[in-house]
Formats: C-alpha cells, sequence, structure tokens
C-alpha cells in the first residue's frame, strides 16, 4: 500500500480544523510535517487534494469523494483499536441480553442505543420471548442478563418494572353488550387470545380458567392482532394498547375482579460480582440500580 494511514489521518485533520496550522497545533506536528504528508498523499494517487480560491485552500471535489470514503475505514480502524484495547484489558466482545417481549421495546432499545454509543466496539446479542425462564437463558443461550417474570432462587434478581396487563376487547366484541358485571360464564362462551410461551421446557401461558376456549399465540404483537380483529378478548399489556384506548378501538371488560393483572419484571444475573465492566453498564441501563417503576 502506498498511502499510509497517517496520511489519511492527517489529511482528514486539515478538512476537519480548517488549515494546516489548526491541523499541526491539534496533532502535535510541525506544520512543514502536516504539508510533506499532504503532498506524498497527493503524489502516490496522482489528484489534488486542494485548489486554491482567494487566500484559503478549499478541498477538490474528487477531495471531498475520497476523503468520505477514507473516513469510514478510519473509523472502523479507530473502533478496532478500542477493542482490542478492551479485550486487552479483560473487556467484553459481547454483551448478551434476554428479555420477556412483554419488557417495553422503547426503553430496551434506548438502552441499547445508549450502550452502543459508549461502547461502540461491543456486539449486543438481543434474544426475545414471551416467559422467558433465567435458568433456560444462561444454561441453554449463554444469556449473560436476563429480563424475566420468572423468579429464580439460583441467581440474583432485582425487581425493574411492574407491567399492568388490561382486560379487553374490540369494541364490536359481543361481551361489551352484557348489561350485567360480566362474569365466569360470560367469558366461558367467548375465545380468550393468550400469550403462551416455554420456560424451562414448560409450557407457560397467561392465567386462564378451566374449559375456557382458548387461542393460543406466541407473542405479544399476535394476541393484540388478534383482539383487535375481534378473534377473542385478552389481557394486553397497557403500554402496548394506549392508542388503541385513546382512539376507543379496544375497549375495557368491565368485570368484577381480575381486570387488572400485573407482570412483575427482574433484572436476573448469574453473579452480580464476576460481571464485566460492560455488562454492568448495560445493567445500569436498563434500571439495576434504580427503584423499580410501573408501566
Amino acid at each position: 500500500m502506498r498511502t499510509t494511514l497517517d496520511e489519511w489521518e492527517i489529511l482528514q485533520a486539515v478538512v476537519q480544523l480548517g488549515g494546516f496550522a489548526s491541523a499541526a497545533k491539534q496533532l502535535n506536528r510541525s506544520q512543514s510535517t502536516i504539508s510533506y504528508a499532504i503532498a506524498r498523499l497527493q503524489e502516490h494517487l496522482g489528484i489534488r487534494f486542494f485548489e486554491i480560491k482567494g487566500r484559503r485552500a478549499h478541498l477538490t471535489e474528487i477531495g471531498r469523494v475520497l476523503l468520505a470514503d477514507a473516513e469510514s475505514h478510519l473509523a472502523g480502524f479507530h473502533q478496532l483499536e478500542q477493542r482490542a484495547r478492551s479485550l486487552a484489558s479483560g473487556g467484553e466482545s459481547e454483551v448478551r441480553l434476554s428479555v420477556d417481549s412483554v419488557y417495553p421495546n422503547e426503553r430496551l432499545f434506548a438502552a441499547l442505543a445508549e450502550f452502543t454509543l459508549r461502547y461502540p466496539y461491543v456486539q449486543p446479542k438481543l434474544r426475545q420471548s414471551p416467559f422467558l425462564s433465567a435458568d433456560t437463558e444462561f444454561s441453554v443461550h449463554n444469556a449473560q442478563l436476563c429480563i424475566t417474570g420468572l423468579l429464580s432462587s439460583e441467581f440474583f434478581s432485582k425487581a425493574i418494572l411492574t407491567i399492568r396487563m388490561i382486560a379487553v376487547a374490540h369494541r364490536d366484541h359481543p361481551l361489551h353488550a352484557v348489561t350485567h358485571k360480566i362474569n365466569r360464564s360470560d367469558l366461558m362462551q367467548h375465545i380468550l387470545v393468550s400469550i403462551e410461551g416455554t420456560a424451562s421446557g414448560t409450557l407457560k401461558h397467561q392465567p386462564r380458567v378451566p374449559a375456557q376456549r382458548v387461542l393460543q399465540v406466541s407473542s405479544i404483537e399476535a394476541a393484540i392482532d388478534g383482539v383487535r380483529c375481534g378473534i377473542g378478548f385478552g389481557w394486553l399489556p397497557a403500554h402496548r394498547i394506549e392508542s388503541d384506548l385513546a382512539r376507543r378501538e379496544l375497549l375495557p371488560l368491565h368485570l368484577p375482579a381480575g381486570g387488572k393483572r400485573e407482570v412483575r419484571l427482574n433484572l436476573v444475573c448469574k453473579d452480580f460480582s464476576s460481571m464485566g465492566r460492560e455488562v454492568k453498564v448495560l445493567a445500569d441501563l436498563l434500571g439495576f440500580h434504580q427503584e423499580a417503576e410501573e408501566v
């Protein structure tokens, strides 16, 4: 390779800082060294990066295109250096997180976005599913952190969030035409859209009465869509159906008891004291050291 990484970094500094003198000061080099590096880069490539307009040097169109390409490579190389330094000091190359799908996506991805800004060289790996079991996630999927509503006495856990589940049906559903307080007999005449999942090899599902007609689905989204279409009623996360409730497309069922349920989510780790610094930061971003909230 005839050009060097140092020459491209010098070119980037000259353009970003607005001149050779500013680049020399920032890089702690002499101005003649900066000028020589740019001259060698131009000579190797057979192009000119700058043209004089008035008393100032301006980047040529070819220079602008090539510098834009070079900057992505420079950023990648700097990230590689950061990753190497982190691994050399015992840092993580990836962080593996398993999350119960009832956990709000906006919170989850905001935490992951902040984490990737702080650690761009660490690869986050996410697994989402209803009724996650920390035992299975740690032993089978090799997770380092797990957000779940199922507690395990083996691992350290911290309550971080309580999810409100509301019994709802489409506004045209027959249950809304019942004039008395809806009872178990009324519910059993209609289909319950129920979320199910597998935890530790065992099928888990939402609470239901015996002999209830059930449509089992494996995701929150499918349950919401099923209730929206009028197939049946169901207990859905309040934060996921706020707009449906505001538009009165979905309406709460007037049950004498049990119309609202709560799912308490916990952030679980195998051993907090042995977690790497990147894993601890992600745990903090997910609310490990904050008071539990309700949504």
